[in-house]
């Protein structure tokens, strides 16, 4: 198991159940070989991934995709639209910091409406280990993006900005450089989103589209 994926595994154990918290750490006290304790944790995490997990929960198919993604990119800068439980966050920002040259801490700002989420997520990247790379905001992403000066290469758009997401969509499309992303996951799920992203997709347009079988339709949007 690579660090990265001892990181999310700790996350995920954390966000799911905090009792899973102390199994864990129940194991790393005992004396059990890490092939063993690692293919134990790999056992706990496929079970209750998706089972304890809240509806909105990243699955792990989709974190490593996102996490292949930013390295492919070389991507400096990250934007997430939700928080959700704070693991894609994880992902995000453990593949963030192994970009060569990236730019370190703050390469990931996520912007979420429920101050609740946002210290649940925060909890769960200082638990990761990986919240120094991480800027959580409470603010409207209408304000705040107008603050960000520098070229975003991924945007990953998480439940609670739906209703936006045109508006949004329209607000990021200057500030996405040239290949970068715009990635929604369950969109079986989120109509709303989907209708209003679909018509920014025509042929020969700025925004070109894939629906992916990945997490229950995952939405992937390359801008030209």
């Amino acid at each position: 198991m690579t660090p990265a994926n001892d990181a999310v595994t700790a996350a995920t154990f954390a966000a799911i159940d905090p009792g899973l918290s102390r199994a864990r750490a129940l194991l790393d006290a005992r004396y059990i070989p890490e092939p063993l304790k690692r293919s134990l944790a790999r056992r706990w995490l496929s079970q209750l991934t998706g089972i304890g997990a809240t509806p909105e929960a990243l699955p792990v198919e989709s974190g490593r995709w996102l996490a292949q993604l930013v390295h492919a990119a070389r991507a400096q800068l990250v934007v997430t639209l939700g928080t959700a439980d704070g693991l894609a966050a994880v992902w995000l920002a453990e593949a963030l910091r192994g970009v060569p040259g990236g730019r370190g801490d703050r390469a990931l700002i996520g912007f979420e409406r429920d101050t609740e989420s946002a210290r649940h997520a925060r909890d769960v990247l200082r638990r990761a280990g990986v919240s120094r790379y991480v800027d959580i905001r409470c603010d409207s992403p209408a304000r705040a993006l107008l603050a960000v000066d520098a070229p975003i290469d991924l945007v990953l758009l998480l439940e609670g900005f739906d209703a936006d997401a045109a508006a949004l969509t329209d607000l990021l499309l200057p500030k996405l450089r040239p290949g970068a992303s715009l990635v929604a996951p369950q969109v079986d799920r989120r109509r709303r989103l989907a209708d209003s992203v679909a018509p920014r997709c025509i042929p020969g347009g700025t925004l070109q589209g894939l629906r992916l079988p990945i997490d229950g339709e995952l939405l992937w949007l390359v801008k030209r």
